[in-house]
Parts: structure tokens; sequence; C-alpha cells
């Protein structure tokens, strides 16, 4: 807290008595973070100025209705002008509304210890409630995170400016180690949807997930949208692939697969691989030995994974023999993610709408299924425990007992 005045027309007046960072809540949900919020206890009203509103991202308008005139704060979303708050006016020329009390003390006098109190409870509060996304989101980093919170719907973090900028991860730093790429090996090129499909197989891998010792990757080389399947050996690569390639086909018959760029291992150089894409007319187009940046964008994809398993597993403590659903996992919300090329998520750039992730669970949480009705009876238990791994939509998880 920091002494500060103020003058008015009869004089300087001590009628400020610190200055410290606040944030505020008004009725229909908005929050705005106020860095230098004035506190002067003997005022009996709130004032926020517009500078703060445009300052927190928003616009305002005046609207007349009859003879009542209301103030719209507004926000931009995906090209489309959205009201979120409706202020009406005094008679005095000020617009008035409602400010939710307890979000509002966050600006409070060194020596109110309530004020104090209150502070830290709210504090702790916002630092909960971004650790609880953070593990839900699969530990991604303070800048992805702020892109997942602009582009996405169904959770609390609505205003990036909460989020802390001295928040630290044990996991994390334990579970990544992160090289940045080199900006000449960055790739510009802009092609459509589909056109072009880059794979890879990863593995063998210790220990086996059950029956499973590999993953396979597919990346769209345009909007980034990716498909994972696990393996149990490698000769079910073209299966995986063929099944994926006529899921693409019945979901976005506009947009015809031209190409696909492969390692060169066996199950895809194979001459029955290379005669059925070429009779649906895809090219195949295959690396020059030992040069793996040709597929850097599946060999990124991988590492992306990796860095996101990692995490899931060490936080839930479960053993490394589930890393196979975590590769899962972890595939879906890598599809929620911004990419480095685009400000939307694939899954956005895809389907044209924000992702909605407030089904999400951390990973590994404990979660209540019900029992199969031949395993059940009419008065015994309906429900038992299970492990959160996944989900495959909204209303379906994937769990493990």
């Amino acid at each position: 807290m920091k002494e500060a005045s103020v003058s008015t027309v009869m004089g300087s007046a001590n009628i400020i008595e610190g200055s410290r960072r606040a944030c505020i809540l008004l009725p229909m949900g908005t929050q705005f973070d106020i860095a230098d919020a004035l506190y002067s206890p003997k005022s009996n009203r709130n004032l926020l100025s517009f500078k703060d509103i445009r300052r927190n991202g928003y616009h305002i308008e005046t609207v007349s209705e009859g003879k009542v005139e209301y103030l719209h704060i507004t926000r931009i979303t995906q090209g489309s002008k959205a009201i979120v708050e409706r202020l009406p006016a005094f008679s005095t020329e000020l617009y008035f509304t409602n400010i939710n009390t307890i979000e509002a003390n966050i600006a409070v006098h060194q020596k109110l210890v309530t004020g104090h109190q209150k502070l830290s409870v709210v504090h702790q509060k916002c630092n909960e409630n971004f650790n609880v996304w953070h593990d839900r989101l699969g530990h991604p980093g303070i800048g992805m995170m702020r892109k997942i919170i602009i582009n996405s719907c169904g959770h609390s973090l609505q205003n990036q400016k909460i989020l802390p900028n001295d928040f630290t991860c044990a996991t994390c730093a334990q579970g990544k180690l992160i090289i940045r790429p080199s900006p000449a090996k960055v790739n510009t090129e802009s092609i459509n949807f589909l056109e072009r499909i880059q794979g890879d197989i990863c593995g063998p891998i210790y220990p086996p997930c059950g029956t499973f010792r590999y993953f396979m990757v597919l990346v769209d080389a345009s909007t980034r949208w990716s498909h994972v399947s696990l393996l149990s050996t490698r000769n079910l690569a073209f299966a995986r692939f063929l099944a994926q390639l006529i899921r693409l086909r019945a979901h976005f018959p506009d947009f015809p697969l031209k190409a696909i760029r492969l390692d060169n291992t066996g199950e895809f150089t194979s001459q029955t691989f290379n005669d059925y894409c070429m009779s649906i007319g895809i090219s195949v187009e295959h690396l020059v030995a030992h040069v793996h940046t040709q597929n850097g964008l599946a060999e990124s994809f991988i590492k992306r994974l990796q860095m996101i398993v990692k995490p899931l597993l060490m936080r839930s403590q479960l053993p490394v023999s589930a890393w196979g659903h975590a590769i899962l996992h972890a595939a879906t919300l890598i599809r929620i993610r911004p990419t480095s090329n685009h400000k939307f998520s694939p899954l956005q750039l895809v389907l044209g709408k924000e992702p909605n992730i407030s089904h999400l669970k951390v990973f590994g949480c404990t979660v209540y299924v019900p029992i199969a009705p031949p395993q059940r009876s009419k008065m015994g238990p309906q429900r038992r425990l299970g492990i959160y791994v996944g989900y495959d939509s909204a209303s379906i998880i994937r769990f493990s007992i």
C-alpha cells in the first residue's frame, strides 16, 4: 500500500489513504482488474473510469431508450460484438451498477487487518482456480494458458490479466525440457485443410500400456488438426491409417486428402500401401534417408505429446505403464491449444467455433462411474470409484478401474 492524495476545487484533500491492485466483479460476471485503484474509506461510492474499462479489453457505447440512457460495455469476439454489461444513467450523468463486495475489497488500507484477510482469501482462491485449470489443460505454459483462455469458453478464467506472473509448477519443472526452435526452420507455407498430412510412429515404449507398445500420429499441415492411434505392433499402422482416412472422408467430404508425408518405415513403403494411395488419388511423399527435418511437423508433435504426458503422469502419480491413456488425453488437449502459426486452436479452425472446456477434469482424479447392469443389484451400490484418464465427448469420459 502506498500513500496518495488528490486535489479538489477546495484545495488539497487527504481523502485517499492508499492505492493498490483491485479486482471487481459486475452483476453479469464481467471482471475488471485495476492495477492502481485508490482507496478512500470516506467515499460512499466506487468510481470506475472509462480508461480502466478499455484497459481490460472492453469497449463502451451509450444507448438511449425512451428517456433513459444506458451505457453498454461490449467486447469483440471472433469479429462479432457482444454486450457484457448494461448500466443505467443517473441524472448527474454518471452510470451506476452493483459491485461484488468481496472482490471489491482487494484494494484496502494496510492498517485494516480484516481487509488484508479478505485480500489473502481472494488471492488464494484465484491461485487455486488457476492451478486447477493448469492441471486440467495438461500443464501448459503461461503464454499458452493466455491463448487458451481467450479462444475457449466454459472456464472461470475469463480475464487473462488475473494469471499470476510468479507462478511455478514443480511438475512442469521436472517433466519438461524445452528447446526453442530456430526461427529459420519455422515453416511459413500456406496450404489448405487436408492438402497434406504428415505422419510418424513412435516406439517401442517400455513398459507397454497393456498390449500397446507404439503410437502413430497424423497431423494436418494447415490447421495442425491431429489424430493419435495406439498400436500393439507396427504392422497395424496401415489399418489405422485407412480407418482414419475413411473417417476424414465422411466428416469432411469437401476437403479431399491430396498428399501424405511419411518416414521410410516398412509399413509405409510397401507396394500395397503405395498402390492403395495411388488408387484414391493420394500422393505419397517419402523422406530422404536420415533427414528427419523433412518430417519436422510430425516429429515436433510427438515431442509436444511427450511434454504433456510426463507432467500428467507425475502429477497423478500413475505408473508409467499408463502412458497410453495419457497420450490419448494429451492429443485431445493439443486440439484445443492455439499453435504458433494460428491464434486459434485446431479444433476452432476446423469446426468454426470456440471449444467448450467446461467438462475437463484433472487427469488421474477420482470419479464415480455407473456399475454395469449385469454386475449390480437393485439394493446394492449403483456406482464405483474409477480414475479419470480422458474423454471422448463432453458427456462421455474414459476411466480406469
